[in-house]
């Protein structure tokens, strides 16, 4: 809301001011020339303001917290917008590079009928999971958008791991860099998108920080009735005090990676932001030149 020295609207100033303008014209043009009347006038002054300044100030400010409101909503709307485009535009870019690599693979060589059809089924598994993957992530940002709330259901947490992992494996094979996964069928209660999104992100980080030829591990497990699910990597690590930040959520900038990979700077923001919606947590387990474990943590009944 404004100071309430930018609200000339306000009846605390169009009263006062209205009264003013009154008694005083009153004042100047009858005192000398209507002496007997001058007290009837008087109050007539000051009534007569009061009585019709107080209920259209009243309205003014009604209508001018309503604009108040609707402006805010709209800048909120705007920064979702603009946030969610950075955020697809990040999360399309593997899905649809490992397409292009498939294709081109295709394209560019002679294949016999056999490795052809061993090409094609395997583009069409992918298909069907980028497909997948774009029907979630747009049906999660027109959740944002329409701010309703998110949908928490008992899902089996590998089903969600193998589709990240098919998604982001071509990213992994540019670089040489080995994911292997050792997971069990735990049911995690939270809304399926945002664990989605959170698992997302921290593989394509740790993608982004490992160095060719590194290794990446996804594991499961339970343990106090919460899911427990680590992506650890042989990266170049963080830092104590940027874990810190991070965790803290000070860190908004972006780094390059291992092989100047670029970054939006919003997906850590927003998995810590969307953890904290699910009642889970982000753990962070690090050192420099060895490697990063990030855990997610989340309830595994409601």
């Amino acid at each position: 809301m404004l100071p309430l020295k930018n609200r000339i609207h306000h009846p605390i100033f169009v009263v006062p001011l209205s009264l003013f303008l009154s008694v005083s014209g009153y004042v100047i043009s009858d005192f000398f020339a209507h002496w007997q009347k001058f007290w009837l006038g008087m109050y007539l002054a000051v009534l007569l303001p009061i009585i019709i300044s107080l209920p259209l100030a009243l309205i003014m400010d009604r209508y001018f917290k309503k604009f108040q409101s609707q402006k805010k909503e709209l800048e909120h709307l705007d920064t979702i917008n603009k946030k969610l485009f950075l955020l697809i535009s990040h999360d399309v870019r593997s899905p649809l590079a490992s397409l292009i690599g498939t294709i081109d693979l295709v394209t560019d060589n002679d294949l016999d009928p056999q490795e052809a059809k061993l090409y094609f089924s395997e583009l069409s598994r992918k298909i069907k999971n980028v497909n997948s993957f774009l029907d979630g992530l747009l049906n999660w940002a027109r959740r944002q958008t329409q701010n309703k709330p998110l949908e928490f259901s008992l899902y089996d947490s590998s089903d969600i791991i193998k589709l990240t992992h098919d998604l982001l494996e071509p990213a992994a094979k540019l670089k040489k860099i080995r994911i292997t996964t050792k997971l069990g069928h735990h049911k995690i209660y939270a809304d399926k998108e945002s664990y989605s999104f959170v698992l997302r992100n921290i593989l394509h980080n740790a993608i982004k920080f490992t160095p060719i030829d590194g290794e990446i591990t996804i594991e499961t497990f339970v343990k106090n009735k919460q899911i427990y699910t680590t992506i650890q990597d042989s990266g170049i690590g963080i830092t104590k005090n940027e874990i810190k930040k991070i965790l803290d959520g000070e860190n908004w900038h972006t780094t390059k990676g291992t092989s100047n990979e670029n970054g939006s700077g919003f997906g850590l923001r927003t998995c810590l932001y969307y953890l904290k919606q699910n009642n889970g947590v982000l753990l962070i387990d690090s050192e420099i030149d060895t490697g990063t474990k990030i855990t997610i943590v989340l309830p595994a009944e409601k």
